[in-house]
């Protein structure tokens, strides 16, 4: 471990600012909603592997364990990529 984690913590915390700024930010960008429902996914993914890397203290684990832990979130993508083109599509989004 090292000897001083606390400037990771914080820089950490100021990336996870920026991007919950830039979801806000594409809230209110004029695009298609798929488009925004796309992008704010791809950024809660992002935040999720920040807090999972740093704060649950993935970054002191061995790097095979870390690549483990993080192999499902791919297959999810792809099980769920198979779910929308098998499946109706059939809602309404305002």
């Amino acid at each position: 471990m090292k000897n001083n984690p606390k400037p990771m913590y914080i820089r950490t915390t100021i990336y996870l600012a920026i991007i919950t700024i830039v979801e806000i930010g594409i809230s209110y960008w004029n695009m298609p909603r798929f488009n925004q429902i796309g992008l704010l996914v791809t950024l809660s993914l992002l935040k999720m592997a920040f807090v999972a890397y740093v704060f649950m203290h993935l970054y002191f684990e061995e790097r095979i364990l870390r690549k483990i832990l993080f192999i499902p979130i791919p297959l999810m993508l792809y099980f769920l990529l198979g779910l929308i083109y098998e499946a109706r599509f059939e809602w309404v989004i305002e």
